[in-house]
């Protein structure tokens, strides 16, 4: 047979097979697949090893939208805290830099949170993961190709730039085809404008770029995550029941409708068609199942042109269902905790009170059950707190109790004539410090912490507080952020002239936004006995309900399009009361309310019991004694304010 008729000595053929092997587009990336082959977690992990997509079976549809495959530019995943959000991300990250090479840029909400992602998440894939390190390079701080915020491959084709969010010139850099925008819920909007705004125009000037949005829930209205998660698909997960395999999603409201309050280890779900029992133990089954029986993700807005996905803690094996079901019991009727519980267990933006109940409401009640004025009330003796807060001519100071189950008291509201830099009022404020108030167990109180604001002149107050420690008058400023944590320590400052200061151990910033938000809820509670109830005693003028009143949080339009939520008040109305208030509840956080235990606090209130018990016996040894301390706080407040003190009757019985 001649040559030119067998088909392997065909050159032409030869050649175009060449061209066809060279030119033939590579197979679509399988984000899932590479994770398969090439990431292990280390024994920090609680499942170490192989990356095992049966264990985490919601995350390959995930993946594969964020593919180039898939049409969608923007994929969302909104859900709860710690269920493998951020290992979702990083596969994202190193099997595109492998599969779909481009530049990629990781946001995260500040530079610090970039910094220290980069330390305890990256660097350990990186020297975990083989196949990163022969694209990247090994870590080398000399290397021009890494450094702590910046990685490119060795061939050039592709980088990685890790960058805050709250910084305009991070996210006015450089273009990138791929994003990650994470703990999207906190980002900021900038001097600049808008940042989620700013870092999505980083990818326009390409025609397939994916840009992947997580995050857990904050506040709603305003919550970022959830906005973008709307806009999406809103795919939820289904499993098949383990009875009937009928095909339902579980969700907070039937665990919660389901097990019984008095057996939380019982904690389950309920078939939708069965009524069959869904226990912890079937989760792995439903999971591995859930797409050949007819589940996965199905979409509640299907003709969206952007992906987006929710998952909570009971659809990840990384917390049982019974403990989930016992923090919303520790949660329940407490609106601070029950906002925690919400954004990190069930994955949903917490819905805020916008505004407080009506005054007149609040007053009402105060008149019919409120406590004696000047006294601290068992339920909220706890702790007890001042909030000062500084005017021209004035300082205005809300004492406060602090008890179990997030219930709080006023206990009195005074006005200290002068400003802050008068010896007259420094004088007073010391006064304030050293005087006593009843409680119902019949112990004399001092405040356990003072808190004053600084937002105003700041030298003035800082000069007063450094004459008492630390551990009893800290200086508080509110927060800028609307998702600033209720307290947090100023870590550094700098002067007019740039220079740094001398940190400060007194110096907090008060989140002052959160803080509303939770006190307006509880604001609406009427039942005493109810967790999170405001108590407020009788005698107080309307104004001091009004003020408390003042705000409402109302969507403002920025530069750039972007809704943002703020406080506003009407021009003509104070809010002091409502300022020291918070003032004074940052002063409690301090002192550890919002983490007291059902421990600490029963053992608290021991003390004050049993303490109170030997000050009643010591009166009845002692007749003239209380005679003796009035004398002596009558003295105190008339060589500090040059007014006589005014016991209102309450230390006298």
């Amino acid at each position: 047979m001649p040559l030119d008729f067998w088909p392997l000595g065909n050159a032409e053929r030869l050649a175009w097979a060449a061209v066809a092997d060279v030119v033939a587009p590579p197979p679509p990336p399988d984000y899932e697949a590479w994770a398969v082959r090439h990431v292990e977690f280390g024994n920090e992990s609680q499942f170490p090893g192989r990356y095992d997509p049966k264990r985490f079976p919601f995350f390959g549809p995930i993946l594969a939208a964020l593919s180039p495959e898939d049409a969608s530019r923007n994929v969302t995943l909104l859900g709860s805290a710690q269920i493998g959000k951020s290992v979702l991300c990083q596969v994202f990250v190193a099997a595109s830099l492998d599969l779909d090479p481009g530049n990629v840029i990781y946001y995260h909400p500040t530079e610090s949170n970039a910094t220290e992602w980069a330390r305890t998440k990256w660097k350990p894939m990186l020297r975990q993961t083989r196949r990163l390190r022969e694209l990247l390079g090994e870590e080398r701080s000399r290397d021009g190709g890494q450094s702590l915020l910046f990685y490119e491959r060795r061939d050039g084709l592709a980088s990685l730039i890790v960058a805050g969010a709250n910084s305009g010139p991070a996210v006015s850099m450089k273009s990138a085809r791929n994003q990650v925008q994470d703990d999207l819920s906190k980002w900021e909007v900038l001097p600049s404008g808008d940042s989620e705004t700013q870092a999505d125009s980083r990818s326009k000037a390409f025609l397939f770029a994916k840009v992947l949005k997580a995050g857990t829930p904050l506040i709603e209205p305003g919550c970022r995550t959830t906005r973008n998660f709307r806009a999406g698909t809103q795919e939820h997960w289904h499993v098949p029941c383990p009875h009937c395999q009928h095909v339902q999603e579980l969700t907070w409201e039937n665990m919660l409708a389901s097990t019984d309050a008095e057996d939380p280890g019982d904690a389950h779900f309920t078939c939708a068609s069965c009524n069959g029992r869904i226990e912890n133990h079937h989760l792995a089954w439903m999971n591995e199942h859930a797409v050949e029986l007819g589940g996965g993700f199905k979409a509640e807005n299907p003709k969206a042109k952007d992906r987006s996905f929710y998952l909570w803690a009971a659809l990840v094996p990384l917390e049982s269902w019974e403990n989930i079901f016992r923090a919303w019991l520790k949660a329940e009727g407490n609106p601070a905790a029950e906002q925690v519980f919400y954004n990190d267990t069930v994955g949903r933006a917490y819905k805020s009170a916008g505004e407080s109940p009506p005054y007149e409401e609040i007053r009402d009640r105060a008149t019919a059950t409120g406590h004696r004025l000047g006294l601290i009330p068992a339920s909220a003796a706890l702790i007890f707190t001042a909030g000062c807060d500084c005017q021209k001519d004035r300082v205005e100071v809300h004492l406060k109790g602090f008890g179990k189950d997030g219930r709080r008291a006023t206990v009195e509201y005074r006005v200290l004539e002068g400003h802050i830099s008068t010896d007259k009022t420094r004088a007073a404020l010391d006064a304030l410090l050293e005087e006593t108030w009843p409680d119902e167990y019949g112990n004399q109180r001092r405040v356990d912490m003072l808190a004053i604001d600084g937002n105003a002149w700041t030298d003035d107050v800082m000069q007063w507080a450094r004459r008492h420690s630390w551990n009893r008058v800290i200086v508080t400023r509110g927060a800028k952020s609307e998702n600033a944590p209720p307290l947090q320590q100023v870590q550094s400052e700098r002067k007019l002239d740039g220079k740094p200061k001398r940190q400060q151990k007194r110096f907090y910033n008060l989140g002052v936004s959160g803080l509303k938000s939770v006190l307006y809820v509880a604001l609406g509670k009427k039942d005493q006995l109810e967790r999170g109830y405001c108590a407020y005693p009788q005698g107080l003028e309307d104004d001091f309900f009004q003020q408390l009143c003042a705000e409402r949080r109302e969507p403002k339009r920025t530069r750039d399009g972007f809704t943002v939520y703020r406080w506003v008040k009407d021009p003509s109305q104070r809010n002091e009361v409502l300022d020291t208030e918070l003032i004074a509840e940052g002063a409690a956080v301090r002192c550890g309310w919002r983490a007291l235990t059902d421990k600490t606090a029963a053992e608290l209130e021991a003390r004050l019991i049993a303490a109170g018990t030997l000050a009643r016996e010591a009166m009845e040894r002692q007749p003239d004694l209380l005679d003796r301390v009035d004398d002596k706080a009558r003295a105190i407040h008339q060589a500090a304010t040059g007014a006589p003190l005014d016991t209102g009757g309450y230390r006298r019985r």
